[in-house]
């Protein structure tokens, strides 16, 4: 099992005192038995003990951050919900086209709520144990249930399916059962549980519908591709990062009305991509004992170009046209 704050090697007490270091051991104690009985999590499973993504390091989608902020309530007050005469939610499915900040989102309420952030990879999971990933499942979600405040992430729901692994009647029927596990751990989990799980995908057709009946994963956010606005705030977010982490300014004065146009139709991930292969470009004329200058809205541009060609070569492999 791999993680920021939970490692295969002996981690440094955090510096936020003994709760989240006995926390932290408590979980790698588990994980590891874990490992033993099914073999190496690592890069499959990620725990995070206190993340810190934040809904502000997000740009865009502001329909979808107002959801899923509005989930954390469920962790932070339950109570409320009592109050109220209603249970809090189990589950939410958030849904969208891939690179648009699904996983961001999962990761930024997990920040938003203070609770622990189980990452379970479905594809890499199902890659490697098949149908078993129900039971891995079944007791990733029972540890997250005795931590205190957890959001599980099951990222890429599409792989439950197995449809990546199994002929079409082998993989329905073993995605039944794998499905079923899930299923009948959500609906053990206690009404004022202090866990939640999400899941995400980009193909909505391919989530069984027992996932998303009312008390499990009943809750729907679309994350949808950023707009122009959206998308400049996306860049201008990347762009700062970068000069945070580097302790200087990196770019130029950007023309964004030059910009956006070509960025139609790009998603987050995407535009981030752009940017960081503009420093690239940096990083090697910097090798080679160039002056490196600054980043400009051309460079950009050509950047935006030649992506924009590498991903049409991606797709034709996709489909097989280059076979």
């Amino acid at each position: 099992m791999a993680a920021e704050e939970v490692k295969d090697a002996v981690p440094e007490p955090p510096k936020n005192g003994g709760q989240q270091w006995a926390i932290q051991r408590r979980i790698e104690d588990v994980f590891a038995k874990l490992g033993e009985k099914f073999g190496d999590l690592s890069g499959r499973v990620v725990v995070i003990i206190k993340p810190e993504t934040s809904f502000e390091h997000i740009g865009g989608l502001a329909q979808a951050k107002a959801a899923v902020r509005g989930f954390a309530t469920a962790l932070t007050d339950p109570e409320l919900y009592r109050k109220w005469g209603i249970t809090p939610p189990k589950g939410l499915l958030l849904y969208g086209p891939p690179g648009t900040g699904k996983s961001m989102l999962a990761r930024a309420l997990a920040t938003s709520a203070g609770a622990i952030f189980y990452h379970l990879k479905l594809m890499n999971l199902t890659s490697k144990f098949g149908p078993t990933t129900g039971e891995i499942l079944q007791e990733i979600v029972g540890i997250a249930k005795t931590e205190g405040k957890a959001v599980v992430f099951l990222d890429e729901a599409t792989a439950l399916s197995l449809e990546h692994l199994l002929p079409p009647a082998q993989a329905r029927e073993a995605s039944a059962r794998l499905v079923a596990a899930l299923c009948e751990k959500m609906d053990s989990l206690d009404d004022f549980s202090p866990v939640i799980v999400v899941a995400s995908t980009n193909r909505t057709d391919s989530v069984d519908p027992s996932l998303v009946a009312p008390g499990r994963l009943d809750r729907l956010v679309e994350v949808t591709l950023p707009d122009g606005p959206a998308q400049q705030e996306i860049l201008q977010l990347a762009k700062t990062r970068a000069e945070n982490a580097a302790g200087r300014p990196l770019f130029e004065s950007l023309d964004f009305r030059s910009l956006l146009p070509p960025m139609g139709g790009m998603s987050g991930a995407e535009i981030s991509e752009v940017l960081r292969r503009a420093l690239e470009q940096k990083v090697y004329a910097a090798g080679e004992g160039r002056d490196a200058g600054l980043v400009t809205t051309q460079d950009l541009l050509h950047q935006i170009d030649a992506y924009r060609r590498i991903r049409e070569v991606v797709e034709k492999i996709r489909y097989g046209q280059y076979l």
